[in-house]
This record gives structure tokens, C-alpha cells and sequence, in this order.
């Protein structure tokens, strides 16, 4: 008998079981995480990129980090251009509560392009592939969400999300000049030059 006869495999009373079982490990051993959906502005038509993004939406959630000993990825490469960080990390969150929190808004599922924030290590992380059959029907049952997520690069996109700490990513990352005016002698402008 290769199967446990006390399992029926499909019953929803012992899926519920199996999902809430989940939901509280992932309480327990997942660390709180803010995630950002992604809402397009504009979008190229020729290259079918998105030219502008705004983030207006911080929900918290918990979600455990896939791995023990630190990011994943290629970590700390120096290059003639400078110092690059390719950090990765692969999140798991509950479909659950993905739908209590997140998905009530017509979210049918994460989706990539959207942002993680883990206040843990102060880092965004951009959703790169969203796994929805892992752990493979368990129970008959798809209870949790993978995320592929890589470090995340400040592109000049608009954070409104009402949470401090992610807006002041606009100030911290953005491209800023600073221009020194002064003038001397004659050397007024006017209005309009």
C-alpha cells in the first residue's frame, strides 16, 4: 500500500489543515517583508518595456527566506565600472494570505517586476519568476508561492507607498546635481533665460 490510508489526498478540511499548518511555520521561522505591487504608467510599444513605474502600495506579510547561509546569486563582483551587487534570495509566502492582503484587489497571483522589501537587511528585491507549483500538489493542494526575487536597482520610479522607510528610497537613490549659483558683478539672469 504505497499511500497513508488516513489521507484521502482531497478532502478540503484536511487541505485547510495542511495550509494553516504552513501559514504557522511561516509565521514562526519567515521573517516580516513588505511587498510592492507594481503599477505601470507608461509603456514602450516598440521595445514593450516599461518606461515609468510608481509604487503606491506597501502590504506587509511574512515570508520565509529559502536558504541559510545569506543571499544567493553571484554576490560582490568588482569590474572596471566599479562595484556591482548581484545578490538573490527566493522568498516563500502563503496563498492565503497573498489573497487576504494583497490579491483582494483583483491580484491573481505575485507577479514578476513587483518589489519585496526586506527591512532585515534594508534591501529591495524585484520579483524575477513567481513558482506556483512548488511544493508539487501536496494534498491536492498548491498552498504557498516561491519567489525568485534579485537585488533590486533604483530606476527614478515614484514610492508613495506611505511607509517611511521605502519612500525615502526616492531621496537616497535617485540622480541628483547639485547646482551652485552665484552671481557677480553684472551677471544677472532674467526671467525666462
Amino acid at each position: 500500500m504505497p499511500r497513508n490510508v488516513y489521507f484521502s489526498q482531497a478532502v478540503r478540511s484536511e487541505q485547510n489543515l495542511y495550509e494553516d499548518l504552513i501559514i504557522e511555520s511561516l509565521k514562526i521561522y519567515g521573517q516580516d517583508l513588505f511587498y510592492l505591487p507594481r503599477e505601470i504608467v507608461s509603456t514602450d510599444t516598440i521595445l514593450g518595456e516599461d518606461r515609468a513605474s510608481k509604487f503606491d502600495d506597501a502590504f506587509m506579510i511574512e515570508g520565509y527566506i529559502e536558504g541559510t547561509e545569506g543571499f544567493e546569486g553571484q554576490g560582490d563582483l568588482y569590474s572596471k565600472f566599479g562595484l556591482e551587487v548581484r545578490d538573490e534570495v527566493n522568498f516563500v509566502i502563503s496563498r492565503k494570505v497573498w489573497d487576504r492582503y494583497i490579491g483582494f484587489d483583483g491580484g491573481e497571483r505575485p507577479k514578476e517586476g513587483d518589489l519585496i522589501f526586506l527591512p532585515l537587511s534594508n534591501k529591495f528585491f524585484e520579483v524575477m519568476f513567481v513558482e506556483h507549483e512548488q511544493p508539487f500538489y501536496q494534498l491536492s493542494n498548491l498552498p504557498v508561492y516561491r519567489l525568485q526575487c534579485a537585488l533590486y536597482e533604483y530606476n527614478d520610479e515614484d514610492f508613495d507607498t506611505g511607509v517611511d522607510i521605502i519612500d525615502q528610497v526616492e531621496v537616497t537613490d535617485s540622480y541628483q546635481v547639485t547646482l551652485e549659483y552665484s552671481t557677480t558683478g553684472n551677471n544677472h539672469l532674467e526671467q525666462g533665460e
